[in-house]
Protein backbone atom coordinates (compact mmCIF):
# COMPACT_ATOMS: atom_id res chain seq x y z
CA UNK A 1 0.00 0.00 0.00
CA UNK A 2 0.97 3.52 -0.70
CA UNK A 3 1.00 6.07 1.62
CA UNK A 4 -0.51 9.45 0.28
CA UNK A 5 1.22 12.04 -0.58
CA UNK A 6 1.57 15.63 1.84
CA UNK A 7 1.81 18.76 -0.42
CA UNK A 8 4.92 20.40 -0.13
CA UNK A 9 5.22 23.17 2.38
CA UNK A 10 8.04 25.12 -0.06
CA UNK A 11 5.81 26.15 -2.95
CA UNK A 12 4.84 29.55 -4.07
CA UNK A 13 1.32 28.77 -2.53
CA UNK A 14 2.28 28.40 0.86
CA UNK A 15 3.75 31.71 1.02
CA UNK A 16 0.86 33.72 -0.03
CA UNK A 17 -0.44 33.50 3.97
CA UNK A 18 2.99 34.28 4.99
CA UNK A 19 3.60 37.67 3.07
CA UNK A 20 -0.49 38.66 3.93
CA UNK A 21 0.14 38.29 7.44
CA UNK A 22 3.02 40.36 7.24
CA UNK A 23 1.88 42.69 5.30
CA UNK A 24 -1.59 43.51 7.65
CA UNK A 25 0.77 43.21 10.73
CA UNK A 26 2.95 46.22 8.72
CA UNK A 27 -0.06 47.88 8.12
CA UNK A 28 -1.51 47.83 11.55
CA UNK A 29 2.31 48.88 13.17
CA UNK A 30 2.27 51.72 11.68
CA UNK A 31 -1.47 52.65 11.78
CA UNK A 32 -0.57 52.52 15.74
CA UNK A 33 2.19 54.35 15.65
CA UNK A 34 0.62 57.25 13.97
CA UNK A 35 -2.09 56.97 15.78
CA UNK A 36 -0.60 57.31 19.29
CA UNK A 37 2.40 59.49 18.20
CA UNK A 38 1.25 62.68 19.54
CA UNK A 39 0.20 60.71 22.95
CA UNK A 40 4.08 59.44 23.14
CA UNK A 41 6.02 62.39 22.18
CA UNK A 42 3.25 64.87 23.49
CA UNK A 43 5.35 66.20 26.38
CA UNK A 44 8.69 65.84 24.79
CA UNK A 45 7.81 68.20 21.95
CA UNK A 46 6.36 71.23 24.08
CA UNK A 47 9.75 70.56 25.98
CA UNK A 48 11.85 70.57 22.98
CA UNK A 49 9.76 73.76 21.31
CA UNK A 50 9.92 75.41 24.90
CA UNK A 51 13.79 74.99 24.88
CA UNK A 52 14.25 76.40 21.38
CA UNK A 53 12.14 79.41 22.24
CA UNK A 54 14.70 80.09 25.04
CA UNK A 55 17.53 79.83 23.12
CA UNK A 56 16.31 81.88 20.44
CA UNK A 57 15.38 84.63 22.97
CA UNK A 58 19.15 83.98 24.37
CA UNK A 59 20.65 84.29 20.80
CA UNK A 60 18.41 87.11 20.17
CA UNK A 61 19.63 89.55 23.45
CA UNK A 62 23.43 88.40 22.88
CA UNK A 63 23.60 89.37 19.31
CA UNK A 64 21.71 92.81 20.26
CA UNK A 65 24.33 93.33 22.86
CA UNK A 66 22.06 93.17 25.88
CA UNK A 67 22.13 96.79 26.46
CA UNK A 68 18.36 97.13 27.41
CA UNK A 69 18.30 100.63 25.45
CA UNK A 70 16.38 100.12 22.86
CA UNK A 71 15.96 102.30 19.75
CA UNK A 72 16.68 105.61 19.31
Amino acid sequence: MSTPMKPSDTGPASAWPKWIFWILATIALVLLVLEHRAHALGWGLHALLLGLCVALLYLVIRVDGGSGDGPK
